[in-house]
C-alpha cells in the first residue's frame, strides 16, 4: 500500500503521511524484496542511508539492492573493508561507517565524488552526518514483534530522494503482487477441486 495507507497490520503495508512511509517486513525474504525494489528504482546520483542496530536487517536490505541493480557480485557486509563496490545497471557503492572514528576519516572516503557515476548506500551514517549528501533517502530499521519482523521507515530529505521513494514503492507493489502474497481480505482458494469446480472426495 502506498501513500496514506492504513494497513500497518498487514505484511508489506506502508503507512503514514507522505513523504515518510513505514513498511513492515515479516520475513528475511521480504526484507530482501524491499531492498530489491529500491535497487530497481535506483538511478545514478541517488543516496540511501541505513540506520539501525546490529542485526536490524541493513545488510539483508543491501542484498536485495544488489539484486535489483542486477549485480553479478553478491552483497556482503563491508564492515572491515569500509566500501564494497557492486557493478550493475547502476554502479552501487556500499559503505559501512561503523568502524570509523571521526568525521575526517569519512571525508577521506570522498563519497560524494562517486555520485556522478553511481549510487551510494551507507550503513551507520550517523558517524559522517555532517559530510554526507543533503538529499538522501533515510531508512530507519527497527526490530519488530518477532525474530524476523522489521519496521522500516522511509524518510526522504529532498526532491531526488522523494522521487526514489515513489519509484521504490511502485516497484515494491509490483513485486508484492508477483510473488502472489495473500492478504487477510483475499478469499482463500478452494482445496481439492477439479477443473469443473466440484470438490473431489
Amino acid at each position: 500500500m502506498v501513500g496514506n495507507a492504513s494497513n500497518s497490520g498487514n505484511s508489506g503495508a506502508m503507512t503514514g503521511p507522505s513523504p515518510a512511509l513505514l513498511l513492515i517486513s515479516d520475513s528475511e525474504s521480504e526484507t530482501v524484496r524491499i531492498g530489491k525494489a529500491i535497487g530497481i528504482a535506483l538511478r545514478t546520483g541517488d543516496t540511501v542511508l541505513l540506520s539501525g542496530d546490529l542485526g536490524a536487517g541493513k545488510t539483508r536490505l543491501v542484498h536485495g539492492m544488489a539484486d535489483g541493480i542486477e549485480s553479478p557480485i553478491p552483497a556482503r557486509s563491508p564492515t572491515f573493508v569500509i566500501v564494497n563496490e557492486y557493478p550493475g545497471r547502476v554502479h552501487l557503492s556500499h559503505c559501512d561507517l561503523y568502524r570509523l572514528g571521526s568525521m575526517e576519516e569519512v571525508e577521506e572516503l570522498a563519497l560524494e565524488e562517486r555520485l556522478p557515476t553511481g549510487a551510494l548506500v551507507i550503513e551507520w551514517p550517523e558517524v559522517g552526518a555532517k559530510v554526507l549528501p543533503e538529499d538522501v533517502l533515510f531508512l530507519k530499521l527497527e526490530n519488530g514483534d518477532h525474530d524476523d519482523q522489521r519496521s522500516i521507515m522511509f524518510m526522504p530529505t529532498g526532491p531526488r530522494s522523494a522521487g526514489l521513494l515513489s519509484r521504490s514503492a511502485a516497484v515494491y507493489e509490483s513485486l508484492d503482487a508477483a510473488v502472489g502474497l495473500v492478504h487477510p481480505s483475499a478469499p482463500a482458494a478452494p482445496e481439492n477441486s477439479d477443473s469443473s469446480g466440484n470438490e473431489n472426495n
